[in-house]
């Protein structure tokens, strides 16, 4: 007989990829029943970043009931390079539900990626529901708008060419060069075969230097009387100036831009002007985080923290702290401007807290901002270390690497 208790393990890509495919077409039917499953089939799940082995899924005989996607992949803090797993494509079968399977099966997921070596996972997620599996906020999401008659009226210095958007390595290059100590932004290529449609941008234009070399680009969509940026890279003002030329060739009387880096060039440009910004701080949904595996995160970090410490008033600093959150303790060795990962020692300099230590790491905020709010003790010197070592960064994804 058949059991029909709720059995976690990890899909195949033949035997599930379907039928996977499927569930979250009926699931997310609401933005397109056949638009997400062509696009679970062609790009999603096949040819992405999609980890196979690391996902789980719930099944009830043989039936999928439910999925926790992992998408794996590189994330820069400063210079550094951490494995991240993203969580996509979450989903339960409407059958299936209010029985606790997604918790059991969202988990394994995390426990799998611990496992997997991943530093930290990250989503972008619904409100008042990942917060119970140890998620935290990441990062406030900035948006930038700016009225098209603010814009730079001349004309762009070299005449723009339309392009598709799609994953392809010059455009990857380019990005990678631009983002390389961009915070929160994702190591390309991430998708390789295209873009889900909900995270696609309608169209692209990009310029070349004297050479024919790529120089710059920006994707942008329409939505009625506004024209949303994307993504860019290349000159700020370029860039600008293109943004302009085609916000007034469709009538576009607002330009916004979405997940702009706040400390780029073009974000500079716009705050030297007239423009808006809008910050959302949301306490379960949208952007969160947690820390899988703090001492490898750390040491994932080591050469970027000590740049961080040569480069502020403490480099002359000696001795030992200590860094715990709720599954581990760390300590970090300081001499001579190099910082250290290895075993815990005594030490009157501690950074203790829970699940809101992987928000100094990522520098979500100012150091003393997220001791305050999410409990977390700091002592002897510690604070005016962690002003040094973890400072604010304003992470940011580009939308396009959304998962």
């Amino acid at each position: 007989m058949r059991s029909t208790g709720l059995r976690i393990i990890a899909p195949d890509p033949k035997e599930h990829g379907e039928p996977l495919a499927r569930l979250c077409a009926e699931v997310f039917a609401g933005m397109g029943y056949y638009d997400i499953l062509r696009d679970y089939r062609g790009v999603y799940l096949h040819g992405s970043h999609y980890d196979w082995n690391t996902t789980r899924i719930g099944l009830i005989g043989d039936r999928i009931v439910t999925h926790f996607g992992v998408f794996g992949y590189q994330m820069r803090i400063g210079r550094a390079r951490v494995r991240v797993g993203g969580v996509g494509g979450v989903a339960t079968d409407g059958e299936f539900r209010k029985r606790g399977y997604m918790a059991r099966t969202a988990t394994a997921t995390i426990e799998a990626m611990r496992e997997a070596g991943y530093h930290f996972t990250m989503l972008f997620g619904i409100g008042n529901f990942y917060h119970r599996f140890g998620y935290v906020r990441a990062w406030a999401e900035t948006d930038f708008y700016a009225n098209t008659a603010d814009l730079p009226q001349d004309r762009p210095a070299v005449r723009p060419q339309r392009f598709a958007p799609r994953p392809r390595a010059d455009i990857d290059r380019l990005y990678n060069r631009f983002n390389a100590t961009t915070t929160g932004t994702a190591v390309r290529p991430i998708y390789r075969k295209g873009y889900p449609f909900w995270v696609k941008p309608q169209d692209g234009y990009l310029w070349r230097d004297a050479d024919g070399e790529l120089a710059g680009y920006v994707m942008v969509s329409r939505r009625g009387h506004q024209l949303q940026c994307s993504e860019y890279c290349g000159d700020a003002e370029q860039a600008l100036r293109v943004l302009s030329a085609l916000a007034r060739r469709h009538a576009c009387d607002t330009v916004y831009f979405h997940t702009l880096p706040y400390f780029s060039d073009l974000a500079r440009l716009l705050r030297r002007g007239s423009c808006r910004t809008e910050t959302r701080y949301r306490w379960s949904g949208g952007a969160m985080m947690q820390v899988l595996n703090l001492r490898s995160a750390l040491a994932a970090m080591e050469v970027e923290l000590s740049r961080r410490l040569r480069n502020s008033p403490y480099a002359d600093w000696a001795g030992e702290i200590l860094v715990a959150d709720e599954q581990e303790r760390v300590g970090l060795t300081i001499d001579a401007g190099r910082v250290k990962v290895g075993d815990p020692r005594k030490t009157r300099h501690t950074i203790r807290g829970g699940r809101h230590i992987g928000q100094l790491l990522l520098g979500s905020d100012r150091p003393d901002e997220i001791a305050a709010a999410g409990g977390i003790r700091l002592t002897g010197d510690a604070l005016r270390l962690a002003e040094a070592l973890f400072p604010e960064q304003r992470p940011s994804l580009a939308s396009v690497d959304y998962y």
